[in-house]
């Protein structure tokens, strides 16, 4: 649904359904020939199409805002590998370490040196400077982006090529600061009225520090092309051009894809896509995404800030019916998901025991209501002091998966005297008014696991979105533990991993206590390519936190 605190994450599970006949393809069953052909140009399609391109305002709470155009022309200092470990990007020298000197304990400091060679795409070198007016930014720039920039005491630009960045407190995260999955290194210099980026950045890029310059930005193209200033020859990109249009609707993406239109996607599954793509030999690769999707009531709306009534309604949802429904068919493999906001194949943050006695018991789910004092009325629907047990339903329109998911769950709850009316809105309307305003019941959408593993920014106290963060806030099922928040943030600064597991642990037993979601699965992605007119690694990062398109500049036409 969204970016959220999000640096990425994930991920195994790896799936290549139908083998060859599927086309599921290794970065050496895509093509790659021994001296690439250069030139040419290619047309991908986007599942979602950012409202702008502003990498910390709330256009950041749409990952596609960076699949589309941020992480292929702003630079950072740490970037993730395929299996989303962190990396020395090539702005770096190293990777900071105690034993090189780049890490001091006391005060927790970091040192990186940037690349002497490193510059921007009009040849002026990318300095200190603009690594501390980017910390200046996510500070002054309201948006989902912005967890960790607070802990940062000061960073020192003495020298043009070398940072250091001093914390108030040692910080577990440090590699996803100005890197990540979402963070960036801006340049000072294009923005002379200041940090507060709020109002910049909409429809242009006007600076890059890597393979790829933004040449234009529309409602329905984005054009990148060669930056021929990028100091890494050996990472220039070999296409002359890659252009991003919106390809919304999912049976329609890949009838695009099959019919030429567009030469790869990369998109959440709609139910049988397996079939199609091995009909047409299209090479595909699936796995469990970073995000994880589930049911989330809106703990600040009567009844459902009742912990009775939300044992009953997780009570009536039948998930193994969910999931062999609409996820195994194309998925085997996959299994519930039972941890509070992680998923198994990321770190070792998600319990997975923790929501496995949720199971579906739609005469147990009567029972907790009628104990709550609920009364089941003629039409078997419970009610209480005149109010009808009638929720709210919430999900994105023109999502078929999502939508048939939804209607199952109305089936299943009418067995157990719960009854739901729907209201669905376009993906945009959704994340920006409905879910941030608290404008729902129950929605169905999906959140995004990190290497970083808090939560923070969507279980915390002060993430609950309200006119004090402007609507900011990421805590959208406005769930307030204040001890649970205080361990959020204890875990926050806890460099031993061993005792910030424990700490995670303790976290996920609080958000399984009090019923803030319930969890279904590992949505899986898929990465789908037509290898008649793309050639190179392209299976590579689908299943990383930047997809499949991450290394666009190593594709080539056949």
């Amino acid at each position: 649904m969204r970016a959220t605190r999000r640096s990425p994450g994930l991920i195994s599970l790896v799936l290549c359904l139908g083998l060859l006949a599927a086309g599921c393809a290794t970065s050496k069953s895509a093509g790659s020939a021994a001296q690439p052909r250069r030139g040419g140009g290619l047309v991908l399609g986007a599942q979602q199409w950012p409202a702008c391109l502003n990498p910390i305002s709330q256009c950041a709470s749409s990952r596609w805002t960076f699949w589309v155009a941020d992480q292929y022309v702003l630079p950072k200092l740490m970037y993730l590998d395929a299996q989303n470990n962190p990396q020395p990007s090539a702005l770096i020298t190293e990777t900071p370490t105690e034993a090189n000197g780049g890490i001091k304990r006391d005060p927790f400091t970091l040192i990186f040196h940037l690349d002497p060679k490193a510059v921007w795409d009009d040849n002026t070198p990318i300095t200190s400077a603009d690594v501390e007016f980017t910390r200046q930014a996510y500070l002054a720039t309201k948006g989902p982006v912005g967890f960790g920039y607070d802990q940062i005491e000061s960073i020192d630009t003495t020298s043009t090529k070398t940072v250091v960045v001093r914390f108030k407190a040692p910080f577990a995260d440090w590699p996803l600061l100005f890197g990540g999955a979402q963070g960036h290194v801006l340049k000072k210099a294009a923005f002379p009225r200041g940090p507060d980026v709020t109002n910049e950045m909409q429809t242009a890029l006007p600076f890059s520090g890597m393979p790829w310059k933004l040449q234009g930005f529309t409602k329905d193209r984005a054009v990148l092309v060669r930056n021929t200033n990028y100091w890494v020859p050996s990472e220039l990109p070999l296409l002359d051009q890659v252009t991003f249009v919106p390809n919304a609707d999912q049976d329609a993406a890949l009838s695009s894809l099959l019919g030429g239109q567009v030469s790869g996607i990369f998109r959440q599954p709609s139910p049988g896509f397996s079939k199609r793509l091995q009909a047409a030999n299209v090479k595909y690769r699936i796995g469990g995404d970073t995000n994880f999707e589930g049911m989330w009531p809106n703990l600040s709306r009567p009844p459902l800030n009742d912990p009775q009534v939300r044992k009953a309604l997780f009570m009536s949802v039948d998930r193994n019916e969910i999931l062999n429904t609409f996820i195994k068919p194309d998925f085997p493999d996959a299994q519930l998901l039972n941890c509070g906001g992680w998923v198994p194949t990321v770190g070792k943050w998600c319990d997975n025991t923790q929501f496995a006695d949720i199971s579906y018991d739609p005469e147990g789910a009567k029972a907790v209501l009628q104990n709550d004092g609920w009364t089941p009325g003629a039409d078997g629907v419970f009610a209480k002091d005149g109010q009808r047990l009638d929720l709210e339903f919430n999900t994105v329109s023109g999502n078929s998966r999502r939508e048939q998911v939804q209607r199952l769950v109305i089936s299943q709850a009418q067995k157990a005297g719960i009854a739901f009316h729907v209201n669905n809105y376009p993906r945009t309307q959704l994340v920006q008014e409905a879910v941030r305003h608290g404008n729902f019941g129950v929605a169905i959408f999906a959140e995004v696991a990190d290497p970083n593993p808090s939560v923070t920014g969507i279980f915390a106290c002060d993430a609950i979105p309200s006119p004090v963060n402007q609507f900011s806030g990421l805590n959208y099922s406005q769930w307030c533990d204040q001890a649970a928040t205080a361990v959020m943030k204890q875990s926050d600064g806890e460099v031993d991993m061993d005792k910030r597991i424990g700490m995670i642990h303790e976290i996920g037993k609080a958000v399984r206590s009090d019923l803030v979601w319930l969890p279904f699965y590992q949505l899986p992605l898929v990465g789908a390519w037509r290898s008649d007119r793309v050639a190179g690694p392209i299976g590579d990062f689908t299943m990383s936190a930047y997809t499949n398109f991450w290394n666009i500049n190593k594709w080539h036409l056949p």
